[in-house]
């Protein structure tokens, strides 16, 4: 089900669950995660009330066992939860939906089994013989490819159930501003847009995809930047404790005034985050309430909840966060979102960059206007031509997916190939890489002339000091999954003959569709 954002989804959604309900059979419904969701529990809740029961990471022991015995035993006929609740204990499923399908949190990465759960609902869906709906305003190219294959029918919701049209989205280019007109993270446009609403008692929504107060913390004598001892990544700053934190092994440590390398008291911050931005707009606006919503401020139980119902009771004016501010939110009185970098989803070295960045921009763009107001969109971006961005400016979603379909075609990326990732580990960096090219090498003997990639020091070479080789194949969709499993057998037994001594210090994961 493909539907502009404010379309209705969530109401087509009620009405499949409560004919499944009268037919006798059981749902489930799967959300990306279910603390950025408040608003379509509370619907959901208002229509099925106590047959619903949540399962997500976030319970405890006792709360999960409790939901799980009322579904094993009947007494709740309806589970809704992030990917794990795919494998609800449900007598008897009539239906299964996904909402905000293209998500990549619905993909198990680490550790195993690595599955996707739309996949496994597809597969459920089908054993039990269930209806299966998926909704997105931007479907993932897998599945709008497997529509023009006949695998799915596909569902149109092009407006919106308001009867108002899509905000207008305008495009800031910032090398026009950076040596005026910038009044701190805001160009002038969006600062007067801004202003604008807030003196008309309306509110605002600013993304900006990067935590923190400080990108990196770097010595103007020596040039060092501070580095995570256990990973190869720099440390960002936080303010709000002054300390410094590595997002991969949650290591921290406390700021110093001197550079732990050369000892010059030189150290400065660089780039920004959210911290940051929240900072800034406090001086721009002193009059206005600030609201960030980050993995800082979210660490709490409710926290996401609370962070939301108070933004929507109107407590506070801007709401400032990182793409948990893109998704499913609600707000009648927010007429102007901005997004402060929107190249930040390009730093990613992904084949899905572009589409993630697209996705991300049509979903923060979908959160004004949605009521009686008119809303407004402004995109402050440095590549104003990128296909991403100018097909979000128009609300676009054919036009962007034709063109990155013809891209991901030539290139033989998913949706036309099956993407398996090799990911190598070891505390010891020469013993790791001689692995690595000793498992590729014998993969590519019994390929057979099926595309494979590397093997190269993974982006982030080292994670809590285990250093790190990756490898791709692109298994051609034609081949089918038991391909995929006879040809890692043979690759596993090729291998077994030639690995390097030592070679038992080194993990192996095997992760079949990675996005």
């Amino acid at each position: 089900m493909h539907g502009v954002t404010g379309s209705g989804k969530t109401e087509v959604y009620i009405h499949a669950l409560r004919h499944v309900l009268e037919a006798g059979r059981t749902g489930l419904v799967l959300v990306p995660e279910i603390a950025l969701t408040p608003q379509t529990l509370r619907r959901f809740y208002r229509i099925f009330g106590n047959s619903i029961a949540l399962l997500h990471s976030r319970l405890n022991d006792r709360e999960r066992y409790e939901a799980w015995k009322q579904l094993r035993e009947g007494k709740k006929r309806i589970a809704i939860g992030p990917r794990s609740a795919v494998f609800a204990p449900l007598e008897n499923p009539g239906l299964i939906i996904i909402d905000e399908e293209h998500d990549s949190s619905y993909k198990q990465e680490d550790p195993a089994p690595r599955y996707h759960a739309r996949d496994v609902a597809i597969m459920r869906a089908f054993r039990s013989d269930a209806v299966i709906v998926t909704g997105s305003a931007t479907p993932s190219l897998v599945s709008l490819y497997n529509s023009s294959k006949g695998k799915n029918t596909q569902l149109k919701l092009r407006e919106r159930h308001s009867g108002h049209g899509m905000p207008a989205v305008n495009i800031i280019d910032l090398k026009k501003y950076r040596s005026s007109g910038m009044h701190g993270p805001l160009a002038a446009p969006l600062y007067q847009a801004m202003a604008d609403a807030l003196d008309r008692d309306e509110q605002v929504i600013l993304l900006y995809n990067r935590r923190g107060y400080a990108g990196f913390v770097q010595c103007e004598t020596c040039g060092h930047i501070e580095e995570c001892p256990s990973c190869s990544v720099a440390l960002t700053f936080h303010k709000y404790r002054n300390h410094v934190r590595c997002h991969y092994c949650g290591f921290s440590r406390n700021l110093g005034q001197n550079c732990s390398s050369c000892d010059a008291g030189s150290v400065k911050q660089v780039g920004s985050g959210t911290q940051r931005v929240e900072e800034e707009l406090d001086g721009l606006f002193p009059g206005s309430s600030i609201l960030r919503m980050d993995q800082d401020t979210t660490g709490g139980k409710d926290s996401h909840a609370r962070i939301l119902n108070s933004f929507g009771r109107g407590e506070h004016q801007i709401l400032v966060g990182t793409q948990l501010v893109a998704k499913g939110l609600d707000f009648p009185n927010v007429t102007v979102v901005g997004v402060v970098n929107a190249d930040t989803e390009l730093a990613f070295p992904s084949y899905r960059s572009s589409e993630r960045m697209f996705q991300l921009l049509s979903q923060v763009s979908g959160r004004p206007g949605r009521a009686a107001k008119a809303g407004v969109v402004y995109l402050q971006t440095w590549q104003p031509e990128h296909p991403s961005i100018v097909y979000a400016r128009n609300h676009d979603f054919e036009g962007f997916a034709a063109a990155e379909l013809s891209q991901r075609k030539n290139l033989l990326w998913p949706p036309y190939s099956r993407l398996v990732q090799f990911t190598f580990k070891s505390a010891d960096a020469q013993l790791v890489g001689r692995v690595a090219q000793a498992f590729v090498q014998a993969l590519i003997r019994v390929a057979g002339g099926i595309p494979v990639l590397g093997p190269a020091p993974a982006a982030i070479h080292r994670i809590k000091n285990e250093f790190r080789w990756e490898g791709l194949m692109k298994m051609p969709v034609a081949h089918g999954a038991a391909s995929i499993e006879h040809l890692l057998d043979q690759a596993f037994a090729a291998y077994e003959s030639e690995k390097p001594k030592g070679a038992s210090k080194v993990r192996i994961t095997v992760n079949v569709d990675a996005v």
